[in-house]
């Protein structure tokens, strides 16, 4: 098999900081956005507070970071400190991240990263250059264990500029997939085989367009055929699964550039999102759990109207939410600057006056909390949710089995949450009322037919003895150092 090539020349990630004018938190869900890069080339930080105000004001619950070096020669102290900030600044709004770890989180020129390739040189992919990238990898996801759940290896493997010489690809980052596939492997092992973080990988997203019709290439879906096979045949990858047991990614990252002229086709995005799941069906099975990520998603107002880009934004968020095997859809981005006109508020500040029509499309289309899936409220878990500390408490909707929107459950409604300070929870209203099972307890309520018995709660925790307890409708559960969790 011959690797499949996709075309094409994009953006860089800038950021150009201006002020927020503070606003209600919002409800949040499992979509996501982005601010460019989070520090610039003197290790300034550029996501700053204010920032991150806006991103969690607009309903966001996932929050895509840039790892890159910036000044720093690799990942030093200095590094760590610097996102340290960031992450814990955007952390303690309730908001989760999506770590990107790219070229820019490891320096290294082009060549060094395509050395060895199965399809030029004939080798395995792996070279020197992936055996740094990937124990950098785990040392970054070791330093935010805990932090951050989810990290993408790569951006964009599948771009390039230029094709000096027949099966030859240069420009933007384009890796080939036998590199891409060690790459993959080496970074997945260090993070989950060798060193058991509690993380999830996203594999690289790769760069979609229409600009050479609408076809499985230009979806960048045989670009990760290539990959699998490279992975399966040339490199390790059947090692990894027989001994960590996955292929080495948990999910897919993809970049949804089509139709950047005009209106969006929702049929096109949904025949995109479909030739990149059969390519990674026909390796995982049609049961895998493995979802797309959409990574970046966008369109520019150098190109639409701003009132096209608002439309967009509501087609292209109504087929991610009717997909089942998109877990998330982060947007590009969250301010305009200088070239990069993709932004949810215009280049002249992050107030109300500056937000272009698609900022209320898009908050529409993100918001999860306290909604059901046809978008309307209910009043209850929405009231419990903002009475009691939003989405920094809280976190975000996220899908335990029964969709990320309210749900009927066996007692009543629910909606679980996770990502706040209290971890993970569930909002649960019945004809008791509504309350908030919080970690400790949930884990043990899911447990066995503690739920059957137990059915909803009719209190929240409250103080007992020299632990804490909750009622339910048939019976109780307490919590004391001695005893840890009892059901009663």
């Amino acid at each position: 098999m011959h690797p499949s090539r996709l075309r094409g020349a994009l953006r860089t990630l800038l950021l150009l900081p201006l002020l927020v004018l503070a606003g209600p938190s919002v409800a949040a869900g499992p979509q996501g956005i982005q601010a460019g890069a989070p520090i610039n080339d003197s290790g300034t930080i550029l996501l700053t507070d204010a920032v991150a105000t806006a991103m969690a004001n607009s309903g966001a619950g996932f929050v895509r970071v840039n790892f890159r070096l910036g000044p720093y020669p690799s990942d030093t102290a200095q590094f760590y400190s610097t996102y340290d900030t960031i992450v814990n600044r955007l952390r303690s709004k309730g908001l989760q991240v999506v770590g990107l770890l790219s070229n820019e989180s490891w320096h290294g020129e082009q060549w060094q990263w395509q050395e060895n390739s199965w399809e030029v040189a004939g080798g395995n992919g792996y070279n020197t250059y992936i055996d740094q990238f990937g124990y950098m990898a785990g040392r970054v996801a070791a330093h935010f264990n805990g932090r951050i759940k989810h990290w993408e290896i790569w951006n964009e493997p599948n771009c390039y500029s230029t094709s000096p010489w027949p099966g030859a690809y240069e420009g933007c980052s384009y890796i080939y997939p036998s590199n891409f596939a060690a790459l993959l492997g080496h970074a997945y092992t260090q993070m989950k085989y060798y060193n058991r973080y509690d993380v999830q990988v996203i594999s690289g997203g790769l760069l979609s367009h229409n600009l050479y019709g609408n076809n499985a290439d230009s979806a960048g879906a045989n670009y990760l055929s290539d990959t699998y096979w490279t992975g399966v045949n040339v490199g390790s990858w059947n090692w990894i699964r027989a001994n960590a047991g996955s292929y080495p990614l948990d999910h897919i990252g993809h970049h949804l550039y089509v139709d950047q002229g005009g209106y969006v086709n929702s049929n096109t995005l949904s025949q995109y999102l479909g030739w990149v799941h059969n390519a990674y069906v026909a390796y995982e099975g049609s049961a895998t759990p493995k979802k797309i990520f959409e990574t970046e998603l966008g369109w520019t107002t150098d190109s639409v109207s701003e009132g096209v880009q608002a439309s967009n934004i509501t087609t292209a968020y109504n087929v991610m939410r009717g997909t089942s095997y998109v877990a998330s859809a982060i947007w590009f981005y969250l301010q305009d600057s200088p070239g990069l006109n993709y932004g949810l508020y215009r280049a002249s500040g992050l107030g109300s006056t500056s937000q272009k029509p698609g900022y209320g499309n898009y908050v529409g289309a993100v918001t999860y909390q306290g909604r059901y899936s046809n978008q309307t409220v209910h009043t209850g878990i929405d009231g419990y949710f903002n009475s009691h500390g939003g989405m920094a408490t809280n976190g975000s909707p996220y899908d335990n089995g029964g969709t990320p929107w309210v749900h009927y459950w066996d007692y009543g409604y629910v909606q679980d949450l996770d990502g706040g300070s209290i971890g993970r929870n569930a909002i649960m209203s019945s004809s008791s009322g509504t309350f908030q099972v919080r970690s400790g307890f949930w884990t043990t309520y899911l447990q066995g037919t503690n739920h059957t018995r137990l059915k909803f709660p009719t209190s929240d925790e409250f103080g007992y003895g020299s632990g804490t307890r909750q009622n339910f409708q048939g019976g109780y559960m307490t919590w004391d150092p001695a005893n840890g969790v009892r059901v009663f």
